[in-house]
């Protein structure tokens, strides 16, 4: 009857054929002829559930009761495995199955013989499988096992899919593990190595809960170790090994693809967002998804199995124990600074190498061999990796976006174009191709298609642009967002909402072993009890709920941090002594997975519209992300950290930064550590980055008190170092910036955390206690309302209050700091190129200014007025650049002087200006190159008034022009975005403290769009210039702008901005104040005008 379906088929009678094919597996499910046919049949025609509804009617009726029930019996080297899959298990002989019932009448008398009910075969093998046939066909119902895998995972299913994969693999085992977690087991304890790197039988040794670490040369070699005669696999002895036969080699083959698509689940599941409602399997970590892989390799070389392998690899922080052995060298990539061989980075690069060795061709291999060394600083490199993975594939989406995103920070922006817009018509809705391509457009102004986004009445993105590069107003009637920047946001919008979803269900089963954690300490307190079934009840409240996930990081987080508080208690002030497990660190559920962080990251909320809310969230996901991720690194100790000793006589304050070389940070603070009183603060500066020989690396390394060059420190060694140091407060100074090490604050290794200087913005954290700002950069009213942040009740109040408050524009979670005066630090009095020259008089800086005003524009006439702007070109939005162009048109003779920041948008931002407002307009916008340090604060004096970014302002940008005495016109367009107000503060503590200091604050700090343009244009009419040749009075000017300029540069010498040592001092009154209430266990912001002035607090020392 086969044969009759098969000559049916092949005349192309299908319908037929299945009909004649499905009698024969009805009555003859062994005949596995008949049921590959059927099912290669019903996939061909995209039929797959019902193909694996064939394929599990044959496991069903093939199921051997007697040799299950004998089992034991007949394999005496069946291992004993430590634990079982309850989701991933075959079905064991108590559990029935549904009978499967096809849509067609059997045969009238006709009676199937289960095969189940006949006598043990003596053919070799019988029943070794699991199921009623001969050894010899091991290899058939493997293989019909593995495809129903990959037809589940097609469908979706994938736990059905791993069941799947798992019973492949233990039927190719010959059914001596009971699940895949013994095969495991079995592999772990053969590849246990001595101390000389030899694979040793480990059965009585206990295994490591770390990853075994393994170069592909070694991996190789499992299978030899786990399974006896070459490494032959006990469920497939009896398959045909004939020269003539391919069915050993395929069964081989076969079980190695199970345990890689097997592996892939469950790597993926350690990421996945959302837990399903079907039954769990145990958290599956690191170790054994590497295990897996290490089978699958040494059964079948595969270049897909040696990328995965890298991956894993290449996430783990495990310390090396020993270095590895010559002969694991050959796939080595050598002189790498900062990679430790033996580490598991270096074995990634090894895998990746070695899956480039078996295939030349394969994109995904060069993909993340060029991603790991982009993490790696290796750019060069890393780009010639992705362009060989576009050459094997130009359609790769990931890719293209990886090798758009290289070429950005090569600074070939046209080039990142290109390949982005490559990336998005490959795959419409890849994310980051379309987030990484919104943001290179807007790097150099190119707005045509951006649209805009229609909310808050078209005050937050008042102007769109439209496909032809012109202008939509937000507040006209009927308007709509639309292009790119709604893409963006509507990505960003279903991304943050799926997050909610994140961790739902990780409570289950676990609340009781959380109680415990959190309440460790109060068991020795009285109403111990009454603290622990109040916090039972509130996880069972969490438990199911949205937010469940990013609520339990953030009660173990302040979990974490009260502990260490009661152990400085304890030790430090009370003298009480428990033992060291009382400050246990309590850990995250199981089986909670790290989540995935928006496309859009904090720094690109600067200059993207956003409401307060997804600015918050976003910030938020990521903090949560390195929690989560730090929280289980196999470097963290079980205690938590060791609080310091008391302060005596001063505090330890460390500061953690990749910017202590030539870069803005170094620029504005290098004065800081060296400035502190020894008396109050001993500063201890962690140097992330090696060191460029700049002068400002070499000043602060020598003027710090302590300086650690920790620029090739793996993250646990910078923070024994930390807690070696003895800190108390330890100082983020990058926040969400490239070269942050946030995981080093995520640890908890300080009592007091905060950030300032790096990041204009929430972190939103709980690894961040404190921001360091003052009112007008952070309006009180943008701030959650609970504020106290210092126990788990408080903790508890927040989350509980979270739900209704979701709606709200608040934005900060820390406490603040609210200085007495500006909260930014400008070092300019100290290191400014004329700081240490002769002060000027006024005549002689006007005469200074007219002749680099003549040198640099030497074609402009002595009546012009010059507006600029010197920030990069992605601050600039289409809003601001309108009215840009709209006060060029109501002052004739003036200019807008822009930098080539990038090169690439000067001519999209004249191509714009001819467009929006003429050529004689856009005649009248000039750029210049990029100057130098030195020379661009010189020459920021020629401008008459700096034009600030309302979107983005302005922030050391506006230090140096202001240094130069320049005034500048800002717009504090948000209240929630630290970002588009740094320049209010910065103006006003350059301004004197004086009436005419505060009317000049009023005039140039406006409240809209409307009035920024008005007074821009009225300064500017306003400004004359003595024109007459050879008059001494050449370049003097007259006007609003000259006096205003008159303020600024006589104030420079006495003002808040530039007065480092005042700055210094106001920050060792917050590190006392904050460290007073840590030891108190008082919480809530902090206001300095209410905190004495210079005077040591009580609490500092003990």
């Amino acid at each position: 009857m086969s044969n009759l379906a098969a000559t049916l088929f092949a005349l192309n009678r299908k319908q037929e054929a299945e009909k004649y094919w499905l009698e024969v597996v009805k009555f003859a499910p062994s005949h596995f002829e008949a049921v590959e046919h059927l099912v290669g049949l019903l996939c061909t025609d995209h039929r797959g559930k019902e193909a694996v509804k064939v394929i599990e009617y044959v496991e069903r009726s093939l199921r051997h009761v007697e040799i299950e029930r004998n089992d034991s019996l007949k394999a005496p080297d069946r291992q004993s495995d430590c634990g079982s899959s309850s989701t991933s298990r075959s079905p064991c002989i108590s559990e029935t199955s549904d009978k499967m019932y096809f849509d067609f009448d059997a045969e009238a008398n006709g009676t199937a013989r289960d095969p189940r009910q006949a006598p043990v075969s003596t053919e070799p093998g019988f029943g070794s499988s699991g199921y009623a046939i001969p050894g010899s066909d091991n290899g058939r119902i493997l293989s019909l096992i593995h495809a129903k895998g990959n037809m589940l995972y097609a469908l979706g299913d994938s736990l059905g899919a791993a069941r799947a994969f798992e019973d492949a693999v233990l039927i190719s085992a010959g059914r001596r593990f009971h699940s895949i977690q013994g095969l495991v087991q079995h592999i772990l304890s053969v590849v246990t190595q001595d101390s000389n790197g030899v694979f040793t039988p480990a059965h009585t040794t206990r295994i490591s809960a770390d990853p075994i670490l393994l170069p592909p040369d070694r991996a190789l070699r499992i299978a030899n170790l786990c399974f006896p005669y070459n490494g032959e696999l006990p469920g497939l002895k009896d398959v045909p090994d004939a020269p003539q036969s391919l069915a050993k080699r395929a069964a081989i083959s076969t079980t190695s693809n199970s345990l890689l698509s097997l592996a892939k689940i469950l790597q993926d599941g350690m990421s996945s967002i959302v837990r399903t409602n079907e039954v769990h399997k145990p958290a599956t970590g690191v170790r054994d998804i590497l295990a897996l892989y290490y089978l699958s390799l040494a059964l079948q070389p595969s270049p897909s199995t040696a990328n995965n392998v890298g991956i894993l690899l290449a996430g783990i922080q495990q310390s090396v124990t020993r270095p590895p052995s010559k002969s694991s060298s050959a796939f080595l990539i050598p002189q790498i600074p900062g990679v430790i061989p033996g580490s598991g980075i270096a074995l990634a690069l090894a895998y990746y190498n070695y899956g480039l060795n078996l295939d030349a061709r394969h994109a995904h291999l060069y993909t993340n061999l060029g991603s790991l060394l982009k993490d790696l600083s290796q750019l060069q490199a890393a780009i010639k990796m992705y362009e060989q993975a576009v050459s094997c594939d130009p359609k790769f989406d990931i890719a293209l976006a990886n090798l758009a995103n290289a070429v950005k920070d090569q600074g070939r922006i046209s080039d990142a174009i290109v390949y982005y817009k490559r990336a998005v018509d490959s795959s419409p809705d890849f994310a980051e191709a379309v987030c990484g391509l919104a943001n290179a457009l807007n790097s150099v102004c190119s707005w045509q298609g951006r649209g805009g986004i229609v909310a808050d009445c078209g005050t937050r993105d008042r102007w769109h642009v439209d496909n032809t590069g012109m202008l939509l107003d937000a507040k006209h009637p009927g308007a709509v967002s639309s292009g790119w920047i709604k893409r963006v946001v509507e990505i960003v919008e279903k991304q943050l909402s799926d997050g909610e979803n994140w961790g739902r269900g990780v409570l289950d089963g676990c609340i009781e072993s959380m109680v415990m954690q959190l309440t460790k300490l109060d068991s020795l307190r009285n109403g111990g009890s009454h603290r622990a079934e109040f916090i039972r009840k509130t996880l069972d409240s969490w438990r199911g709920q949205k937010w469940e996930g990013a609520r339990s990081v953030r009660i173990v987080e302040r979990a974490t941090r009260r502990i260490g508080w009661q152990w400085y208690q304890d030790k430090h002030v009370k003298n009480v002594q428990r033992p060291s497990s009382s400050y246990t660190r309590p850990q995250l559920p199981a089986t909670l997975t790290v989540p995935t962080a928006p496309t859009v990251l904090p720094f690109h909320t600067f200059t993207c519209p956003m409401s307060a809310k997804q600015i918050r969230l976003i910030s938020q996901r990521n903090g949560l992300r390195i929690s989560s991720s730090t929280l289980r690194a196999p470097w963290l100790p079980n205690l938590v950290y060791p609080p310091p000793a008391p302060p005596n006589p001063f505090l330890r304050v460390g500061y953690v930064s990749s910017d202590f070389n030539n870069h803005p940070l170094a620029h504005l603070m290098q004065s800081v550590f060296g400035l502190h009183s020894a008396k109050r603060v001993k500063a201890f500066c962690y140097a992330t980055t090696a060191s460029d020989n700049s002068v400002h690396r070499q000043q602060i390394e020598r003027e710090a008190p302590v300086f650690h060059d920790a620029s090739s420190w793996p993250a646990e060694r910078l923070l024994n170092q930390i807690v070696q140091d003895g800190i108390h407060i330890l100082v983020n100074l990058n926040g969400y910036t490239r070269g942050a090490r946030n995981e080093i604050f995520a640890a908890r290794p300080a009592p007091i955390q905060m950030s300032f200087m790096g990041f204009a913005g929430t972190l939103g954290a709980e690894w961040c206690d404190y921001l360091l700002a003052d009112e007008t950069a952070v309006p009180p009213e943008t701030l959650r309302p609970w504020r106290r942040n210092v126990d788990l009740e408080d903790q508890i109040e927040e989350e509980d209050k979270g739900d209704e408050k979701q709606q709200d524009d608040w934005v900060y979670g820390e406490n603040i700091i609210f200085c007495r005066d500006t909260f930014f630090c400008c070092d300019h009095r100290q290191s400014a190129p004329d700081a240490q020259e002769k002060q000027l008089s006024w005549e002689e800086e006007q005469k200074r200014r007219w002749e680099m005003r003549k040198e640099l524009f030497p074609q402009l006439p002595d009546d012009a007025v010059i507006f600029g702007n010197f920030n990069q070109l992605y601050k600039i939005d289409p809003t601001t650049f309108r009215t840009w162009l709209r006060i060029l048109a109501h002052v004739p003779n003036a200019v807008l002087w822009l930098l080539r920041f990038p090169d690439l948008g000067e001519s999209h931002l004249r191509q714009t200006a001819l467009d929006w407002a003429g050529a004689e307009v856009a005649s009248r916008v000039l750029f210049t190159d990029v100057a130098a340090k030195s020379t661009h604060i010189a020459r920021a004096r020629v401008c008459d008034l700096v034009l600030d970014t309302p979107e983005c302002n302005a922030h050391t940008t506006a230090a140096d022009v202001l240094w130069s005495g320049t005034p500048l016109l800002t717009l504090p367009r948000y209240r929630y975005k630290m970002c588009s107000r740094m320049a209010a503060s910065i103006l006003k503590g350059a301004l004197p403290k004086s009436a005419e200091g505060k009317r000049a604050a009023e005039e140039l700090i406006v409240g809209s769009d409307e009035d920024y343009e008005e007074v821009a244009v009225r300064l500017g009419r306003g400004l004359r210039y003595e024109t007459r040749p050879g008059s001494v009075g050449a370049g003097a000017g007259k006007g609003r702008l000259v006096e205003l300029r008159k303020l600024l540069c006589e104030a420079r010498w006495t003002s808040a901005l530039f007065d480092t040592r005042r700055w210094v001092s106001d920050l060792e009154d917050a590190y006392e104040e904050v460290w007073r209430r840590w030891v108190a266990g008082e919480g809530g912001d902090v206001w300095l005008e209410q905190v004495a002035n210079g005077a040591k607090g009580q609490g500092v020392s003990e």
